[in-house]
């Protein structure tokens, strides 16, 4: 009759599987005592069941890499970039707030549509109104505008564009209803966290908190976020398949919807 493996045995094996724990995570752990336990709550929290495999990685950027590999499947995509660049990352920078991707338009971002933006957001942008009240952005937009329809359509746009209440008015119950979505994007009033926010938001005003309650509330924002933005797209993509005739055809829309409401 084979002998049994007593307690100690099997822990021995158990620990030698794991293998031995790098120096990086060592020190990390020692040096961020607090900050290591408040990880290992996250992990717990909202990957139980991936915390050996995730706890098992070597160094603690390795560790944050693996949460956020399987907490985008789950939740919503964190800011991999962000964390990929910062190869001293430590469990304190992770833990002290959710490494959001927020989508929003920044000042510069606006400045930029004009020139390093596809032709259908540029049109549409012209469209809506301008959140920076007669800056000379617009000016470039309607030049680079002017490449992709004539002149004369969007002499017909009135100056500032449609405001946002007027885009939903006529829109709302249409196919274009895309472009009264981009209206609030630009204008940052969509109300939803992703595309209302920007980096630099998070500069000023700092990371969302590592709760259930605000987790479960990004989600259901991330996926609000991911429908508007599939729709607005489609609306730049069908503006794309012929700009002369589709932006003469929308904006004919919205001028006779305007006289007829």
């Amino acid at each position: 009759m084979p002998e049994r493996d007593g307690p100690l045995t099997i822990l021995g094996r158990k620990l030698r599987s794991l293998g031995p724990p790098s120096l990086s995570a060592l020190i990390a752990r020692l040096g961020e005592a607090e900050e290591y336990e408040r990880f290992i709550e996250i992990v717990r929290e909202f990957l139980p069941e991936r915390e050996q495999e995730i706890l098992h990685e070597p160094t603690p950027v390795a560790q944050i890499a693996a949460f956020c590999s399987h907490f985008k499947h789950r939740y919503f995509p964190l800011d991999d970039d962000r964390l990929a660049m910062e190869h001293y990352l430590s469990y304190g920078d992770f833990t002290r707030g959710i490494p959001v991707i927020v989508q929003g338009l920044s000042y510069d971002d606006y400045h930029e549509i004009s020139s390093n933006f596809r032709p259908g957001f540029q049109l549409m942008t012209y469209l809506v109104p301008d959140p920076m009240e007669g800056d000379q952005t617009r000016v470039a937009l309607a030049e680079a505008c002017a490449e992709h329809v004539s002149t004369a359509r969007l002499e017909q746009v009135p100056e500032g564009g449609f405001s946002r209440e007027e885009c939903h008015r006529l829109l709302n119950d249409t196919t274009f209803k895309g472009l009264a979505l981009w209206a609030d994007i630009v204008c940052c009033e969509s109300g939803n966290f992703f595309l209302d926010n920007c980096q630099e938001d998070l500069w000023n005003f700092g990371l969302p908190d590592w709760s259930r309650e605000t987790v479960q509330h990004l989600t259901q924002e991330w996926q609000q976020s991911e429908e508007i933005n599939e729709e607005v797209t489609n609306m730049a993509t069908w503006l794309e398949e012929d700009p002369p005739a589709r932006f003469e055809e929308l904006l004919e829309f919205i001028l006779e919807r305007r006289t007829e409401l």
